[in-house]
């Protein structure tokens, strides 16, 4: 079975069923087998809207294809078969197997392109479950009819771009369709459609909105400079930026300059890099600062190099950093001429944590700041 098909059995729900039948939960198997169908999605919207009315989970099985119309086609309970063993055993697995959901279930549903009528009929129908049925609101947290819609979607992306959190946007869902068994979905769920978004959209909002706002500033500074890399399915990766105010700093008291990333404490969990100085004044300046997908040498090169192009090549006479070996690599690589020193900051609070005593401690603070 395609794994996309797989990934995609929910359905908006028994009234956009084509079909007119009278009951779900009281169809016999006579009634099923006297069924036709036009087109395969009649029978596929039939089939998702009985499963519900009669409590249980189905996904979309085999088919048979020629001359480019689908010849067979058939449904299953999401409980037949079994799952390989291969995903039961822990050995060699990096977590715990989830809990085993297939039973062998029987049940199945078939139809066969028939040319003389021109329309789908009813091959086999087979009503039996070996497995306890959802009853009453139950169904409605069945995987299969678990869907989130265009509509919630679209709610959901207005108030996240307003700061409100997914959770709350959520709870609000519930409340005006009346409980969890009403609005159609989990929060999971809802988490894993914003991230199938991101994945399938060539820019999410977020990032949209980043690159128009550099576009604004660049547009009333002439000086304004921004590169960003993509990766192969043109998802924004890093990102870099300065003025031109940042530029002009850079040119006077760019001689020594503090190479430092905040550690992941943004809403995006990235690093923040920024490049400080300080002015004759002794205050700081920034001369420069950018939002990396993580720490590899081959990030911060990247990040170096456009960082010395943006302001004409001018090489630093000293470096300051933490202890980050990437960093030190990029340094030697990208510019060997400069002075690499360590954060007085970070060799303090690393001395802090390893020199148990108040005698020891002292001393080497008085040592640091001789030296």
């Amino acid at each position: 079975m395609d794994a996309s098909e797989n990934e995609n059995q929910a359905h908006e729900g028994v009234e956009d069923v084509a079909v007119d039948v009278p009951g779900f939960g009281s169809l016999k198997i006579v009634d099923v087998r006297d069924l036709t169908f036009e087109i395969v999605e009649e029978a596929d919207k039939f089939y998702f809207a009985y499963s519900a009315a009669v409590g249980f989970g189905c996904r979309r099985d085999d088919k048979g294809e020629s001359k480019g119309r689908i010849r067979w086609r058939q449904w299953v309970c999401s409980k037949e078969g079994t799952r390989d063993r291969k995903y039961l055993e822990a050995d060699g697995l990096g977590r715990t197997p989830r809990k085993q959901t297939r039973v062998n279930c029987a049940a199945r549903f078939r139809i066969n392109y028939n040319d003389t009528s021109g329309v789908y009929m009813v091959k086999k129908f087979d009503p039996e479950h070996n497995h306890e049925l959802a009853t009453g609101n139950q169904i409605a947290f069945v995987r299969a009819h678990r869907h989130v819609g265009t509509k919630s979607l679209a709610l959901t992306n207005t108030m996240t771009r307003v700061s409100i959190r997914l959770c709350h946007t959520y709870e609000y869902m519930v409340e005006q369709a009346g409980g969890y068994s009403a609005v159609g979905f989990t929060i999971k769920d809802l988490y894993n459609k914003l991230d199938q978004q991101r994945r399938t959209s060539p820019f999410e909002s977020d990032s949209e909105g980043a690159l128009s706002f550099m576009r604004g500033l660049a547009a009333k500074d002439p000086h304004f400079i921004c590169r960003f890399t993509t990766d192969p399915e043109d998802r924004l990766v890093d990102i870099f930026w300065r003025d031109g105010h940042s530029y002009v700093d850079y040119q006077c008291y760019g001689d020594v300059v503090i190479f430092d990333s905040t550690y992941k404490t943004n809403a995006y969990n990235q690093p923040l890099v920024l490049f400080v100085g300080t002015n004759n004044h002794r205050g700081s300046i920034v001369f420069g600062a950018a939002l990396i997908s993580d720490e590899t040498v081959e990030t911060y090169t990247w990040l170096l190099r456009i960082f010395l192009e943006s302001m004409n090549g001018k090489m630093r006479k000293a470096v300051l950093t933490d202890s980050d070996e990437a960093m030190r690599q990029e340094i030697e690589t990208v510019m060997p001429e400069a002075r690499h020193r360590l954060c007085i900051w970070h060799i303090a609070k690393n001395a802090t944590s390893h020199l148990k005593t108040e005698k020891k401690l002292k001393a080497f603070n008085m040592c640091m700041r001789k030296y």
